[in-house]
């Protein structure tokens, strides 16, 4: 029988005295004490996840939407490496994920076990964080504050995933002394504190430490100065795009100077629709990205890092800004909603009136399209939909037929690591009970983490999946075609091609345990998402053109 005051319920009790209230979990030996250590502490979701894949990249969706963190539970390296793809495009969404992963007992690692890898290794290719929590138990809750805290603080293109590796001993031995909060714990920020700003008392601190008495810093002037006086783009990312506040101040920047707003083409999250500012999504294909914001003699970054190519082609684009003399400035701020409420603020002026809704799109008729598939969800998602979009090329025309929806919120793939679509809804899911998720989802992706259906059915998420189902890797024909390549050639057929044989969505779903049905018209389409959103749970739509 375990022992209750043991290593194990320090971890979870610090991580619920920090503010974590789920944890996405695929455990295995040497994480079963944690999994005990849940039954004898109050307060942590456990959710159930078939692959580790599916952890991670829900984590994400919490993280994104939460505006917190939640934490896996991954056993061992072997875990650690099967969420590294999901990982990845946590990273670049700047979302906050904990991992903690089990070891080998401290006195047994040296022997090399046939399960024994190099957890740090893989760690540290996505994370700002790593500790090895060694043989000590009272240890283990100073390493999970350390984590905490490690995550708690945004800056555009920096890691927020940190992860403790926990050995299996540490876990099972008792505590020394009785269990208290961290210490460290209290330095993370609690709502209702100072109402300053984050960005405000980062003023104050520049200023104590150089000397100076700016109350508005030299660099935030130039910034304004930039917007007012040149053909500019005001390019934001992270929280800038989900504040309420921070979008209205958007709004105020574009009125009171001109400034076009734009958004990478992979976003983390927008809050759309209704009387909310309308960003340009910078194109995907780096040289359309660089025509777009070649035209503008100033580009001004806040909380977004400095666009670059996807992929490097023979065309020689990297660099998508700074080129041919025009002006790169950067507001460089943890607060992101602060800084740009700060710069809306030396621009004076009053708020302007939020933009007229833009028109619905139109419910359409036929047989499908990609494009009819974009205008039937534009045209019936419910107000504050949390839309998952990882329909790639299929989902193209979406964003522009999105603009006379409802608020909602939208979410994409950052990091380029696909599959993401599944696990990533049932964290929306998870951090917004009552929200109807869509998780808009090209097939091949799609394909990498359907296990992640087996936790919508087994939590009842909200998640309607709108498969694109044209049996083929579009976006690698395309690329094909863009790279001169033939298209015809038996291998290149082959390994573009998945219609032989043709996956049957409606039959993997309902092996998951989803309802879901099939349809090829928009009429029908229609149907079944209406159907959908009037109907608590999970369901599966595939969509075939």
């Amino acid at each position: 029988m375990a022992t209750k005051d043991n290593g194990a319920c320090g971890v979870v009790r610090t991580l619920v005295a920090g503010g974590v209230e789920v944890m996405f979990a695929n455990p295995g030996t040497t994480e079963m004490l944690i999994v005990d250590a849940l039954d004898s502490v109050e307060g942590l979701r456990a959710i159930l996840c078939l692959h580790e894949t599916v952890c991670t990249g829900a984590a994400d969706g919490y993280g994104r939407m939460a505006g917190k963190a939640a934490c896996t539970l991954l056993h061992l390296g072997v875990g650690l490496a099967n969420g590294s793809a999901n990982l990845h495009n946590a990273r670049r969404a700047g979302a906050p994920v904990v991992n903690l992963v089990g070891d080998m007992a401290s006195w047994h690692v040296a022997k090399d076990p046939l399960l024994a890898s190099d957890i740090e290794g893989l760690a540290s290719f996505t994370g700002c964080f790593y500790h090895a929590s060694g043989a000590d138990p009272d240890g283990l809750s100073d390493d999970v504050a350390d984590a905490l805290v490690a995550v708690r603080d945004y800056r555009a293109g920096e890691s927020r995933v940190a992860t403790v590796a926990l050995a299996h001993d540490a876990t099972r031995d008792p505590l020394s002394k009785p269990w208290a909060p961290p210490e460290l714990l209290a330095t993370l920020e609690q709502p209702g504190g100072d109402a300053k700003t984050l960005f405000e008392r980062s003023i104050e601190l520049h200023n104590e430490r150089y000397g100076g008495n700016d109350a508005i810093p030299a660099h935030v002037k130039a910034c304004g100065a930039a917007l007012k006086t040149s053909n500019a783009a005001l390019f934001v990312g992270g929280a800038g795009l989900c504040d309420e506040e921070a979008l209205r101040a958007c709004s105020a920047i574009a009125a009171a100077t001109g400034c076009a707003l734009v958004v990478e083409n992979a976003f983390a999250r927008v809050d759309r629709g209704g009387h909310r500012p309308r960003f340009v999504r910078v194109p995907y294909f780096p040289k359309d990205a660089r025509t777009y914001l070649a035209k503008f003699e100033t580009v001004v970054l806040v909380g977004a890092r400095k666009p670059v190519a996807m992929f490097g082609y023979d065309d020689g684009v990297s660099d998508l800004v700074g080129l041919d003399g025009q002006q790169v400035l950067e507001i460089d701020a943890m607060d992101v909603p602060g800084a740009l409420r700060y710069l809306a603020g030396t621009l004076g002026g009053a708020p302007p009136p939020p933009p007229p809704a833009a028109a619905a799109a139109k419910r359409p008729k036929g047989k499908l399209s990609a494009y009819k598939l974009c205008q039937a969800l534009a045209c019936t998602q419910p107000a504050d939909a949390i839309v998952v979009d990882e329909s790639l090329t299929s989902g193209g025309s979406y964003w522009d037929l999105s603009l006379g929806c409802a608020p909602f919120s939208h979410l994409t793939l950052t990091g380029g690591s696909i599959g993401i679509g599944p696990p990533l809804s049932v964290g929306c899911a998870v951090a917004c009970p009552g929200r109807r998720v869509v998780d808009f989802q090209a097939d091949g992706s799609g394909l990498y983490s359907t296990p992640a259906f087996w936790t919508m059915a087994a939590e009842n998420l909200d998640v309607t999946v709108l498969v694109c189902k044209n049996d083929v890797y579009q976006i690698l024909k395309v690329e094909q075609q863009k790279q001169n390549l033939p298209t015809a050639k038996p291998n290149a057929k082959k390994l573009t091609n998945l219609s032989g044989p043709s996956v049957d969505w409606v039959a993997l779903a309902k092996g998951y345990g989803l309802d879901a049905t099939s349809v090829s018209t928009a009429d029908d389409l229609l149907a079944a998402l209406e159907h959908s959103f009037a109907t608590p749970g999970p369901y599966l739509i595939e969509a075939c053109f």
